[in-house]
């Protein structure tokens, strides 16, 4: 009896035991936290920027710990470039590291490691790619005036027209002071000419490197090039101008027309009709430095030897044989340039187009004072010579203002009634470039880009004329970047013919509005695409399946501000795709733009609302990230399903 007592006593006691056990252990378990999720980055994931960014961001759902080393950046030959130590802010749901050094265009991985509240550690990665920065606003597809520009422009060409205007009109005083040496020598204008023109070139360099924030546009475009190359011809022509020698001086005329042949190959007759439009350019802006540069050197001759009328009417008979020819270089280059780059429908209703005709009526003009001055020296009307000819020299300056106004300005692109119907594959993808709309539109052999604006106002009412300038460049893997060629399609409308390139090109774009505030931005565009509808209707399905799920959003306006921290929203899945443009479980144009063992990411055109979204999926097919761009929002979505870890 005892001994079953005992036996019993000890059952009771390692029963007790056992549940004092378990229950130790349930008391001390607590419900097991999720690791941390990721919710946007900056570059985003799966995108472009044009340019180098300062930082990189990761912003987190909750708290995360990450050592100094927490991200790494890997180029896509897989060697590491270096950034600066991890830092945390918003009390841990942030963290940064700074980006040391040169990051050159391509396509580069993020790995990042932190340790979640559950004290586990996650390490994952995401790619974004580097293009190329586009400064200002490009040759093709606008009409907004560069003031600044043409402002040094004006510098630019004033110097190059007294200098080589006047180491021609030169030629006409010396001869006559060989027949008259008692004429008073004429100080030369070319050296302090050739200063001004330097002046202007350094400061349109000054203008190049704070439009593309790095000195490295200097040398990496043509931009750059044409500058280096004017600056080049100037200092040169400088060093001939002030040498003793009158044989060397009469030699400047050489580098000076290395600016003019520079100026040729920038131009926009260039970008229409190149090397033919180049060398109308470089004939016309020739005709008129010789045309302005040589009169103002006349008239000073004519106002320093007003008592020697032999010696006024040898200068004025040596240039009006000049004049005759000059103005005949002028016109027909600028005619025919003209009809390149301006429709004649485009003359009254462009900007470019309205200069144009301005800068015709005073060349006109121009050349009416130009033959009173010829038939008065005929007569031997001196008074009347000088008076024709000053007034002649004052407009010519303008005629030399509106031509810095023209080259820049991008010129009047021929417009049609809309853009060309969508070819094969098809990828869109949208953004917002600071305060404007942009959606790009990529098929077979081109690419169609749209603009627009937020309306002031009443939402019914008219909306006010808007005035739109685009440019851009593609850079593909291991090629050179190259320039797009934009024409208008309509309002806010452009399409350029392009090669895509097989995989992942970078589309860099630069987008102007006259009335808001524009940017730059850059698109990673896959090629070639397949059909993501089959896809996207089963994602759609999914989500309605969803009883709870947390969507943290964060919206924007303006790309050029800060990204607002996101909110979270707790939702049913049915609910939110009722919200959503693809509720009813396909888009007008629905394609996977991921490659084969990557996440499957869709990007969807809703034409009609001016909407484009771009999808990833994750491994059970669901949306676990969403962009969504429209006329006035860009907005990011995050999305937590309750089984997530």
């Amino acid at each position: 009896m005892t001994r079953v007592l005992g036996r019993r006593r000890a059952l009771r006691r390692a029963a007790l035991l056992l549940l004092v056990v378990v229950g130790t252990v349930l008391a001390g378990a607590t419900p097991a936290s999720a690791h941390p999720t990721l919710l946007f980055t900056d570059p985003a994931t799966d995108t472009a920027v044009p340019d180098k960014p300062a930082v990189i961001t990761l912003v987190f759902n909750e708290p995360v710990t990450a050592g100094p080393r927490a991200l790494t950046l890997l180029a896509s030959d897989g060697h590491t470039l270096p950034l600066g130590p991890t830092t945390t802010a918003r009390e841990g749901h942030v963290i940064t590291a700074a980006l040391l050094g040169t990051v050159p265009p391509g396509t580069y991985r993020v790995r990042w490691q932190v340790t979640g509240s559950d004290g586990d550690q996650v390490e994952e990665e995401f790619r974004f790619a580097v293009g190329t920065a586009i400064t200002g606003v490009g040759a093709t597809g606008g009409q907004l005036i560069s003031w600044g520009e043409a402002a040094l422009r004006w510098v630019l060409f004033a110097g190059l027209t007294l200098a080589l205007g006047g180491v021609l009109g030169e030629r006409f005083s010396t001869s006559a002071r060989r027949e008259n040496s008692r004429l008073p020598a004429l100080r030369s204008w070319v050296p302090p000419a050739t200063l001004v023109g330097l002046a202007g070139v350094l400061a349109l360099a000054v203008l190049l490197v704070a439009g593309a924030e790095t000195p490295a546009a200097l040398w990496q475009g043509r931009a750059g090039h044409v500058l280096f190359a004017e600056g080049l011809g100037l200092a040169v022509a400088f060093g001939l101008s002030i040498a003793r020698r009158g044989r060397w001086r009469a030699w400047a005329a050489v580098p000076l027309s290395v600016v003019v042949v520079a100026e040729g190959l920038r131009s926009h007759a260039n970008v229409a009709t190149p090397g033919w439009g180049a060398l109308l350019t470089s004939v016309h802006l020739a005709a008129v430095a010789i045309w302005v540069g040589a009169l103002t050197h006349v008239a000073r001759a004519v106002l320093a030897w007003r008592r020697e009328r032999p010696a006024v009417r040898w200068v004025l008979a040596g240039y009006v044989r000049l004049a005759a020819w000059v103005f005949a270089l002028v016109v027909t280059s600028g005619v025919v340039s003209a009809l390149l780059l301006v429709p004649v429908s485009a003359l009254l209703t462009t900007t470019y187009g309205q200069v144009l005709l301005i800068k015709l009526a005073l060349v006109i003009v121009a050349a009416g004072l130009a033959v009173i001055a010829r038939l008065a020296a005929r007569r031997g009307r001196t008074d009347r010579v000088r008076t024709a000819t000053r007034l002649e020299s004052t407009v010519l300056i303008g005629v030399l203002a509106l031509s810095a106004v023209l080259v820049s300005t991008p010129p009047a692109t021929s417009q049609q009634p809309g853009p060309p119907a969508p070819r094969g594959s098809v990828v869109a993808l949208g953004t917002l470039a600071g305060q404007v709309g942009l959606t790009a539109q990529a098929s077979d052999g081109q690419l169609v880009v749209r603009l627009s604006t937020p309306r002031h106002g009443d939402y019914y009412a008219p909306e006010a004329t808007q005035s739109f300038a685009l440019s851009g460049q593609l850079t593909a893997l291991h090629r050179e970047s190259m320039p797009l060629d934009f024409n208008g399609c309509g309002d806010g409308c452009f399409y350029s013919t392009v090669d895509w390139s097989q995989g992942d090109t970078v589309l860099s774009l630069h987008a102007e509005a006259s009335t808001w505030r524009g940017g730059t931005v850059s698109l990673l565009v896959p090629w070639p695409a397949t059909s993501g509808a089959a896809e996207l209707a089963r994602a759609v399905q999914a989500l309605r399946t969803v009883d709870h799920l947390t969507v943290y959003e964060a919206v924007t306006s303006d790309t050029t501000t800060a990204l607002p921290a996101p909110q979270q929203l707790e939702l049913t899945g049915d609910f939110f795709a009722s919200q959503e443009p693809y509720a009813a479980g396909g888009a007008p144009i629905a394609t996977r733009i991921s490659r084969d063992g990557q996440p499957v990411r869709l990007a969807l055109d809703y034409p009609a609302a001016a909407t484009t979204v771009a999808l990833t999926l994750d491994a059970q097919g669901r949306i676990s990230q969403e962009t969504l761009t429209d006329d006035t929002h860009l907005i990011h979505r995050r999305f937590v399903y309750p089984d997530h870890d």
